[in-house]
């Protein structure tokens, strides 16, 4: 199998394509299988969190791996030509590059704050989605617990994980420092883990009232009897616009939640109103970057104040980045030699049969004394022996294809065992 990976992500500084390529949850089972057989290709895992959208799949076909993109594009573009793209905005990586790639991901170190913990629970969550949607197969599966094995020993041996751990960190420290000490009330949308990790900071620090919005008004209120703070339906928030120093949505809905219409309505005070928008597709309209009534931060903004947390963490980082290069080659060795051996295997049968056929005769012949007990133990000794000895080159030229700067096609050393 041919491993790949295409995504794009906050580096790339295009929110519109995360928001196209970001799968509505109501219907993400449906649209996976749909995209499965539109690629064409044998195994798929689909990532997609607050800063990155990622299709991480196996091919046989090495051939397919250039047309992968274009029919990606094609799935999810066809009926759609307003968003503009261009292709540096996608990231497209195979084999050595690509299981480098899912290795830095799922460790934490492509994201905008690098160590940050929940990354690593957003792959699990998509790699059990995989598995439950029946898109997923023995390679992946290997795969993706590679790379899980990989963050928990990043985890252990290095202090990468230090300070802020997540996007919702910096955005609960953002509103730390934005409010008053007193006297706020903070609206929270939706019920997912990001409300609940906003609601748990602010209770901790005391920031304020909670109103949990949701549109579902059963788990708004469960909400609001854990954490204090009062419910409300969404449709009722929109329409009556309660007072609130700050607002913060994270939902997945695949349009804007607050439009136009609701910013209107909103107060014009003499300290804006803070509005965090975690979410991809965005939750609040494009005007909200242009009105004076509230400071928006968004995903960008804060990718922009997080900017240094590589350099802080730089040599951590150069810690984990050695222990990933060396997951990789474990993996890429391992691979290589699963896909050499069958090569030597038929010499190492045509070696086995011209030895017992020796030992036949000079037992026959010369050695009439040995019993059939010692026969049988030399024959399994010669047996092993030139099991070590067949097997030994795929395993030096294995070691030495990992550890080579360029990329490799395991799907074309098959080819060459099928016809050397």
């Amino acid at each position: 199998m041919e491993y790949g990976i295409i995504g794009t992500s906050v580096w790339q500084q295009n929110m519109l394509l995360l928001e196209t390529l970001t799968l509505d949850r109501d219907n993400k089972q449906e649209k996976l299988l749909e995209l499965k057989d539109a690629l064409g290709v044998d195994e798929l895992i689909y990532l997609s969190t607050c800063n990155r959208v990622e299709f991480l799949y196996t091919l046989k076909e090495s051939k397919e791996n250039s047309r992968i993109l274009h029919r990606l594009i094609d799935f999810f573009f066809a009926d759609n030509k307003e968003i503009n793209f261009f292709p540096n905005d996608f990231y497209h990586y195979t084999e050595k590059e690509a299981i480098t790639h899912l290795f830095r991901t799922v460790s934490s170190l492509e994201s905008v704050v690098v160590g940050e913990t929940q990354i690593t629970g957003q792959f699990k969550d998509a790699y059990s989605e995989a598995i439950k949607y029946d898109i997923i197969g023995p390679h992946l599966n290997k795969l993706a617990n590679e790379a899980l094995s990989t963050a928990k020993i990043i985890k252990r041996e290095t202090d990468i994980g230090s300070g802020h751990q997540s996007m919702a960190s910096l955005a609960a420290d953002e509103m730390k420092n934005y409010l008053a000490p007193t006297g706020n009330t903070i609206a929270l949308i939706g019920a997912g883990e990001m409300t609940v990790k906003f609601a748990r900071y602010i209770t901790k620090e005391n920031l304020g009232d909670i109103i949990f919005v949701n549109r579902t008004i059963e788990k708004a209120e469960k909400l609001a009897e854990e954490f204090g703070g009062r419910a409300i339906a969404l449709a009722d928030f929109k329409e009556t616009t309660p007072a609130f120093t700050a607002i913060a949505s994270a939902t997945a809905c695949k349009h804007a939640v607050f439009n136009c219409n609701f910013l209107s309505s909103l107060p014009k005070n003499e300290k804006p109103i803070l509005v965090i928008d975690l979410a991809i597709p965005r939750d609040f309209c494009q005007e909200f970057n242009l009105s004076d009534k509230v400071n928006l931060v968004d995903i960008p903004a804060l990718k922009a104040k997080a900017n240094g947390n590589i350099r802080k963490k730089f040599v951590e980082a150069g810690k984990a980045n050695n222990l990933i290069k060396e997951a990789v080659y474990n993996f890429v060795s391992g691979q290589l030699e699963t896909s050499i051996k069958p090569i030597f295997h038929s010499t190492f049968k045509d070696s086995i049969q011209m030895a017992h056929k020796a030992l036949d005769d000079l037992f026959e012949k010369k050695v009439k004394s040995v019993t059939e007990e010692e026969k049988l133990a030399i024959k399994n000794l010669v047996t092993k022996l030139i099991g070590n000895a067949a097997f030994q080159p795929s395993k030096i030229l294995s070691n030495k294809m990992a550890h080579a700067d360029t990329n490799l096609n395991f799907n074309s050393l098959n080819s060459d065992k099928e016809t050397a």
